[in-house]
């Protein structure tokens, strides 16, 4: 970027209001929609279950663990960055500061996007592009979950910022200063440190982070900064292998996300792995399905409409001409994480092909979309900043942005009856999980304290029944999953509405040894089961267990479960 563009920036005013002044007011902007659409309610996928009993592991002084499945074991899947905020703000509060926290997150996320956006396109787009994101239905909705989302794109912009070219505003240095070289090469290491820092936090946050943090070094290279290649480098092969040697140490038989990148349904173990053609096709697919189905759905926070894919296909050129026009004149880290983090969502399995996924991308694709309709509106002026060109932008950002606020405006109705529904006691749960939850409560009060409980979410079961369990065995052979129960020393299984692998496995398990099943609990709409699991024939049902139900409903065995079978939900999360 040039000192003009630097000085056209700083000399930026509207309404009497500097750039940083409006970065500020679109940021703010993005903190109140967050709080019009707070949702008190548990987010139901479970991941955010897993945080929180983590969180409570290390506040607790338990070590990294798995509270919620049996025995306890050391926690190997998520890293520790986020488990361990969580840890830090439980000794204040619970599940509301964690959700103001994810608000405030995102709220930062806005603002750093603007300030990038200023160092690549302008102050007008960059200002564009931020407001588009504080209005994003996506960011709006994972400002209220305790996932690690919010973080997770907080860091990568952190980082972004930080190690762009000019994030050390070398464009501002007097050219006759006395080291204008050392600045131009960074001399600032501590912003570099702080930078590296955030990329290190971001894959102890994500896995999926390891992207950014590989890229860090490749853009040192390319930009031939050896001494920043070298000890970023260094770092990245020594967070990646401290947290690869953790796992390995505590868990050497766990299943490596190598594995799951090459399994065809992690869902359906039967299924088998996928060849090296078949990851290319599936990536081809992938990335097709991402920009015609999540980047349009994502920005506009509607799934569906005929016009959905030529939306994304639009952002999606723009985004790409808008890179493409950056790694014309300089490669950064941004440029080089964009094509890593993208390749690595578009090779995972399909069924994880989810807007989530695609949060951390959506600031930088935004930013580059909106500045190649930027260079394009210049050309069209004859390469004049025509003011008939700044409001062609101001066009193109409005029309992106009018679903988004169609979004909001019907959303915070339904968000504050479900905020005056929470403090009456009856929470606006989907009505499965709010079955599931029921039925953990009926567990907490009507099972042994040490009873070991499998279902299908098992970290979300615990969290409101205290009683600790795992999933039961992914197989289509009942005397397998019947095994693993054992092994888990499952005394009680749960047949719930949220997912479709509880009747894929489980349910033919109880039907196929219905003798060894016995129904202690049935109740909510839809209903959710539980069933006592004795390993032998089933006689009678003991009344200390579930003395609230009938002898006439203590039976094993087709009949309940195709009841419970009629509506139930698809796969969850």
């Amino acid at each position: 970027m040039s000192k003009t563009a630097w000085s056209e920036t700083d000399s930026f005013q509207a309404a009497g209001l500097s750039f940083g002044a409006w970065a500020a007011v679109v940021a703010g902007l993005h903190l109140v929609l967050g709080l019009l659409l707070y949702e008190p309610t548990v987010f139901p996928g479970g991941d955010n279950a897993d945080y929180m009993i983590l969180g409570e592991s290390l506040r607790s002084f338990e070590g990294y663990r798995d509270l919620h499945l049996p025995g306890s074991p050391v926690h190997t899947k998520y890293p520790p960055a986020y488990p361990t905020l969580l840890a830090l703000l439980g000794w204040i509060a619970g599940v509301p500061l964690f959700k103001l926290a994810s608000l405030a997150l995102t709220t930062g996320t806005v603002w750093l996007t603007a300030r990038w956006g200023q160092r690549l396109t302008g102050p007008v787009p960059a200002l564009l592009a931020a407001s588009l994101l504080a209005v994003n239905p996506v960011l709006l909705e994972y400002s209220h979950y305790v996932l690690s989302e919010a973080l997770f794109t907080f860091l990568i912009m952190l980082c972004l910022i930080t190690l762009e070219p000019g994030g050390m505003d070398r464009d501002r240095v007097d050219p006759g200063a006395a080291n204008p070289e050392a600045v131009e090469h960074g001399a600032g290491w501590r912003i570099f440190a702080l930078g590296l820092t955030a990329a290190a936090l971001a894959f102890l946050t994500r896995t999926a982070g390891l992207a950014l943090l590989i890229a860090v070094p490749v853009a040192a290279a390319l930009a031939r900064r050896s001494r920043h290649a070298v000890t970023a480098g260094l770092v990245t092969v020594a967070t990646m292998a401290g947290w690869g040697l953790f796992q390995r140490a505590v868990a050497p038989d766990r299943a490596s996300y190598l594995g799951q990148l090459v399994s065809r349904d992690p869902y359906d173990p039967a299924a088998g792995t996928i060849n090296l053609a078949g990851l290319i096709e599936r990536a081809a697919l992938n990335a097709w399905t991402y920009v015609s189905e999540v980047l349009p759905a994502s920005l506009t926070g509607s799934s569906g409409g005929s016009l959905l894919p030529w939306l994304g296909a639009l952002m999606g050129s723009l985004a790409l001409i808008g890179w493409a026009s950056r790694l014309q004149r300089r490669v950064g880290p941004a440029e080089v994480f964009t094509v890593f983090y993208a390749g690595l969502i578009a090779l995972w399995p399909s069924v994880w092909t989810d807007r989530r996924f695609l949060l951390p991308l959506l600031p930088l694709l935004i930013v580059y979309g909106l500045a190649a309709a930027r260079t394009l509106l210049g050309h069209l002026s004859g390469g004049r900043e025509a003011s008939w060109a700044r409001w062609g932008m101001a066009v193109l950002a409005v029309l992106l942005a009018l679903p988004a606020a169609r979004f909001v405006s019907t959303t915070v109705p339904e968000r504050m009856a479900c905020v005056a529904a929470y403090r009456t006691g009856t929470p606006c749960d989907p009505p499965a999980m709010a079955s599931l939850y029921a039925a953990a409560r009926w567990a907490a009060a009507n099972t042994e304290p040490d009873a070991i409980i499998a279902n299908r979410k098992p970290s979300l079961f615990f969290w409101f029944s205290g009683r600790q369990g795992d999933l039961y065995r992914y197989s289509t052979e009942p005397q397998l999953v019947l095994q693993g129960l054992e092994e888990m020393g499952a005394e009680y299984v749960v047949v719930d509405q949220v997912s479709g692998t509880t009747f894929r496995y489980l349910v033919p398990a109880i039907q196929e040894y219905r003798d060894r099943f016995q129904l202690v609990y049935e109740g909510g709409d839809p209903q959710t089961l539980i069933f006592r699991y004795t390993g032998a024939p089933v006689t009678a049902v003991r009344p200390e267990v579930a003395p609230e139900v009938a002898p006439e409903t203590a039976r094993v065995g087709s009949e309940s479960v195709q009841a419970a079978r009629h509506g139930q939900t698809g796969d969850g999360p």
